[in-house]
C-alpha cells in the first residue's frame, strides 16, 4: 500500500496549479512588506534624519528579511518531508505534525502572539520619544514590531514543530537507516543539513535584530529590569538557532548510536561465525576446498566492509565522519 507523501502549504505560501508560490512573488512580496513600512514610516516622520538615526530602515529590513526566510525555510522543510516519509513508513508523525500544530490556525495564533510579546516588549523598552512627535509615526513604529514579530512567531512554531517531528520520527531511525547509503550518516544527512540551513537563516535574521536594537535609544534602559528584558530579547534568535540544530542532534544521536550497538553485535557474530566455518576445511589445495570457501570469504570480506562503514557512519548532524 502506497503511502500519500506529506504536503505543507500554509496560507502565506498557499498550494497553486504550478505547485507553490514563485520565488520572483515570494521576493516581491517580502520586498513590498518591507517597503510599504519603510516609505510609510519615512514620510510620518517630521524629522526625516530620526528615520536613519533610530534604525527604522533596519526594521524594515527584518520584517522584508524574515519574510523572505519563512518562505526559504517552507521550501526546504517541504523537501525534508519527503525524506521524512521514506523513514517513517506506515507511522505518518509528519502529517499529523503538519494537518494540527503548522495547521493555519496554530500558525496564524503563533504570528498574533508573538508579534503582540514583540509589541509589548518594545513598548517596555520605551519607544524613543522622536516618535511621539506624531501619533502616525508613533503609531507606524508599534505596527512595524508587530508585523516583524508576526513573521518570527511563524517561523518559532516551524521551529518547535522540526523538535516535536525529530522526536517522534528518531525512535524508529534504527529499522530504517541505511548503512550503505552514501551520504554516511544512514540516508538522513539531508535532514541534518537542513538543521544547519534553518539556523543559518535564523542567524541572518537575529543579527539584523542584533543591529536594532542596540542602535535605537530605548528611553528605559537604565532600569535593571528593562536591560535584563533587552539581552533576552537579542538572545533569544540564537537559542532559537541552536536549539532547532542541538536538540534534534542529541535525539538523534542517542538512537543512531543504539542502532550502530545493535549492528556491530549483529556483524561480529556473523563474523565469528564465518571464521568458524573454515575450521572445518583442512589446510589444502584441493580445488573443491578451495571452491568452498569462497563464499564464506566473500562473505567475510562483505562483513568487513560493513563494519568499516558502520565505524564511519556519523551518528548525527552534530557529529564528525567517524561518529564522534
Amino acid at each position: 500500500m502506497t503511502l500519500k507523501a506529506t504536503e505543507f502549504y500554509p496560507f502565506f505560501d498557499p498550494k497553486r496549479d504550478s505547485g507553490s508560490l514563485s520565488y520572483n512573488a515570494k521576493s516581491a512580496i517580502s520586498l513590498a512588506i518591507g517597503g510599504i513600512y519603510l516609505i510609510a514610516q519615512y514620510l510620518a516622520m517630521p524629522d526625516k534624519l530620526v528615520f536613519f538615526s533610530q534604525y527604522c530602515w533596519v526594521l524594515g529590513a527584518i520584517i522584508s528579511t524574515s519574510t523572505m526566510a519563512l518562505y526559504i525555510a517552507t521550501d526546504v522543510f517541504r523537501v525534508s518531508l519527503k525524506t521524512v516519509n521514506n523513514l517513517e513508513c506506515s507511522n505518518q508523525t509528519s502529517s499529523y505534525i503538519v494537518r494540527h500544530w503548522l495547521s493555519d490556525r496554530h500558525l496564524g495564533l503563533a504570528g498574533l502572539s508573538f508579534a503582540s510579546v514583540s509589541t509589548g516588549i518594545v513598548h517596555l523598552l520605551g519607544i524613543p520619544s522622536e516618535f511621539y512627535s506624531t501619533p502616525l509615526s508613533l503609531c507606524l513604529i508599534y505596527l512595524g514590531t508587530f508585523v516583524a514579530g508576526f513573521t518570527a512567531g511563524l517561523g518559532v512554531l516551524g521551529v518547535v514543530a522540526v523538535i516535536a517531528l525529530y522526536l517522534k520520527l528518531a525512535p524508529s531511525l534504527q529499522h530504517t537507516l541505511d548503512l550503505n547509503d552514501p551520504d554516511g550518516n544512514g540516508g538522513i544527512k539531508k535532514l541534518g543539513d537542513s538543521l544547519w540551513f534553518f539556523a543559518m537563516l535564523i542567524g541572518a535574521v537575529g543579527l539584523l535584530v542584533s543591529i536594532y536594537m542596540f542602535g535605537v535609544e530605548w528611553q528605559f534602559m537604565n532600569l535593571a529590569y528593562v536591560r535584563s528584558i533587552f539581552l533576552f530579547w537579542i538572545s533569544l534568535p540564537y537559542l532559537v538557532a541552536i536549539s532547532v540544530v542541538l536538540i534534534p542532534g542529541l535525539i538523534v544521536r542517542r538512537h543512531v548510536d543504539h542502532y550502530k550497538t545493535s549492528r556491530e553485535a549483529q556483524l561480529k557474530q556473523t563474523k565469528a561465525e564465518l571464521y568458524s566455518s573454515f575450521k572445518v576445511f583442512k589446510n589444502t589445495d584441493n580445488e573443491s576446498i578451495i571452491t568452498n570457501k569462497r563464499e564464506p570469504s566473500e562473505k567475510l570480506s562483505n562483513v568487513n566492509d560493513q563494519m568499516e562503514k558502520l565505524r564511519k557512519m556519523r551518528n548525527s548532524h552534530i557529529d564528525s565522519r567517524d561518529g564522534s
